[in-house]
């Protein structure tokens, strides 16, 4: 492995800037002191402004899938409807997640690397009156597509009163995405990707209109219980004892994305992506994702090459971190992410060694 790099390309996590870094690096505060409790209303009160939601925002010590399970849980009762729009890997872990508690969800599949079809979703909601909530993808890493959140939540509410729940565990603080102005009820997401922190932190923006179904939810809940999180909101702390250093560091990766903007944030991510689509063009490789992604981009590979065993010598030999496809993709596509602190030239590095490996097998 080449020492001098270490270059992360990979959907999350993705590269820490150095002020997370160094936030991380500092003495640990205790979870129970006024230091922590500014720490901690300051994260949340930033996350609200990356959320564009004046609507709670909830901080859980966990990955982007177990604030995925803590939305279906503090929502739902055993024989309630639910709905999942899914277009890939993680909408299917939201399938995967409301079986594991009871629940047969009503599925509207895409085919994979097209996003949600409005139509489709209405057609589902018309056939299956009475569903308690929807759930659905802002992006999907696992085929690099950007669902119109907007056009989604605009059918759920033409359709009935369902709460609309958004996995924006990879598209936050990277694709556009409006809480608040979309009418959006519940929206997690996840700290390693586009908010540019370490693994360890998943966050829920709950709406009024959710908190009811909250409260009124009778499926088995202890650590993720969103109630026992709201208590401990007016003294600024968490139920259990919280993930201080990912704390920590988000906050100042949260200091980052203020002072750029976020709107800054996502035109930069949006040309980062048109950036990585031009070098894939150079090499010839074609894009899996008809309605693409900014956050990343999937890439088909020529018959014959084995994306597993190409992203795994560049990973050895030159130490930079290129993700390969999941599920029925295994093998057959590589993901070159484009989001949080990831730079042109971590982009040149990463397309400059593919280049070279598939130049080499043509030779």
């Amino acid at each position: 492995m080449n020492p001098g790099a270490n270059i992360m390309l990979t959907p999350g996590p993705t590269p820490l800037p150095p002020q997370v870094r160094e936030a991380m690096s500092r003495p640990i505060l205790h979870h129970r002191t006024r230091e922590f409790a500014e720490l901690f209303a300051f994260t949340l009160s930033e996350m609200q402004y990356v959320y564009r939601t004046r609507n709670s925002v909830l901080l859980m010590t966990t990955s982007g899938t177990g604030g995925m399970e803590s939305s279906a849980v503090n929502l739902l009762s055993p024989g309630d409807k639910a709905l999942v729009h899914t277009t890939g890997v993680f909408g299917d872990r939201f399938v995967a997640i409301l079986k594991a508690y009871g629940i047969e969800p009503v599925v509207a599949a895409e085919e994979w690397g097209r996003a949600a079809d409005p139509g489709r979703l209405e057609a589902a909601l018309k056939a299956n009156p009475g569903v308690k909530a929807v759930f659905f993808q802002h992006t999907d890493t696992s085929t690099g597509v950007v669902n119109d959140v907007k056009a989604l939540a605009e059918t759920v509410r033409r359709n009935g009163d369902a709460v609309i729940v958004v996995d924006a565990v990879s598209g936050l603080a990277a694709e556009p995405l409006e809480t608040d102005a979309w009418g959006l009820d519940v929206v997690v997401t996840g700290s390693q990707k586009g908010l540019m922190c370490a693994p360890g932190l998943a966050f829920a923006a709950v709406s009024p209109r959710a908190w009811k179904l909250c409260d009124a939810a009778r499926l088995p809940r202890f650590y993720f219980d969103w109630r026992t999180m709201r208590k401990s909101l007016p003294d600024h702390e968490t139920p259990y004892t919280p993930a201080i250093t990912v704390i920590a560091g988000q906050a100042e990766a949260l200091k980052l994305i203020r002072k750029e903007g976020i709107e800054n944030v996502w035109k930069r991510t949006a040309e980062l992506a048109g950036y990585a689509r031009g070098k894939a063009r150079e090499l010839g490789l074609e894009m899996f994702a008809q309605d693409p992604s900014n956050i990343l981009t999937a890439l088909r590979l020529p018959s014959g090459v084995d994306g597993d065993d190409l992203i795994g010598r560049i990973l050895a030999e030159e130490g930079i971190s290129i993700a390969g496809g999941q599920g029925r993709l295994k093998g057959k596509i590589v993901r070159v992410a484009h989001m949080g602190y990831i730079s042109r030239q971590d982009l040149d590095a990463g397309f400059k060694a593919l280049a070279q490996r598939l130049a080499a097998r043509k030779a």
